[in-house]
């Protein structure tokens, strides 16, 4: 994990890497490139249609859910769960496979990351201290926290700024909404697309794209579970059995 959160400035990095973006490339995008190109990813990242039954397709269910509106399903999950989580993502795409867990607590963190089976995670358990763990070499490291940290560390909420638009994807009633990106937090300007299941309202879906990138670049997440904060994770780690960097 390199001695780093699991943070949106970096799946962002990431995913401005992949798509060979500058900072020049960047500021000469304009915002209406961003709305098309994240509008694409999200419907690229929609659940994928079947081929089999188009009846079933087309009778996925409907939604009350009113673009031009004044609801918005992001405030909805935002009053429930801001500060007090713990979601579980898959990674999509660019990061397919990789899975994540990511516990915000009382201004306390937990980040894990799985790929191929090897894990990794940091904990920032309110002592001013990240604490850095790789099970798959067996070693940590403690560094400094900064507080400020909290909210790259936070990737469903930390980052958000205004909404932009909306869209209702009716083959699989999937409600996307945009929100910019508060590019101090993000490391770069850019805009986030949760999905939501226009039925219920759960989130189903997180996509991150930087301005100027193509939704090929995009780093999408699906979303397995989310629910309150595991206080177990918020814990200083025991490190008894790990070699100190």
């Amino acid at each position: 994990m390199n001695k780093k959160m699991v943070t949106i400035i970096a799946a962002l990095a990431m995913c401005t890497a992949m798509a060979g973006c500058t900072g020049s490339d960047t500021a000469s995008s304009s915002k209406a490139e961003t709305t098309t190109t994240t509008t694409a990813a999200a419907e690229s990242a929609a659940p994928a249609e079947s081929t089999a039954d188009e009846s079933a397709v087309t009778n996925v269910g409907t939604t009350d859910y009113d673009v031009d509106g004044d609801f918005r399903a992001f405030e909805q999950m935002k009053d429930k769960y801001e500060g007090n989580y713990l979601a579980n993502l898959t990674g999509q795409m660019s990061n397919n496979g990789t899975k994540y867990t990511i516990c915000i607590k009382d201004g306390k963190a937990y980040q894990a990351l799985t790929v191929q089976g090897m894990k990794s995670y940091t904990v920032c358990p309110g002592d001013g201290k990240l604490y850095n763990v790789s099970e798959g070499t067996t070693t940590y490291s403690i560094e400094d926290f900064d507080e400020n940290e909290l909210k790259a560390a936070d990737i469903l909420f930390g980052a958000t700024l205004d909404f932009d638009h909306a869209y209702i994807d009716t083959t699989t009633n999937v409600v996307h909404e945009y929100y910019n990106l508060d590019s101090s937090v993000s490391g770069g300007e850019g805009q986030i697309v949760y999905g939501f299941d226009g039925a219920t309202y759960d989130l189903k879906q997180v996509v991150l794209l930087p301005e100027g990138a193509d939704e090929s670049s995009a780093v999408y997440f699906t979303v397995d579970s989310m629910g309150e904060a595991d206080d177990s994770l918020l814990a200083v780690p025991d490190l008894s059995a790990y070699t100190k960097e």
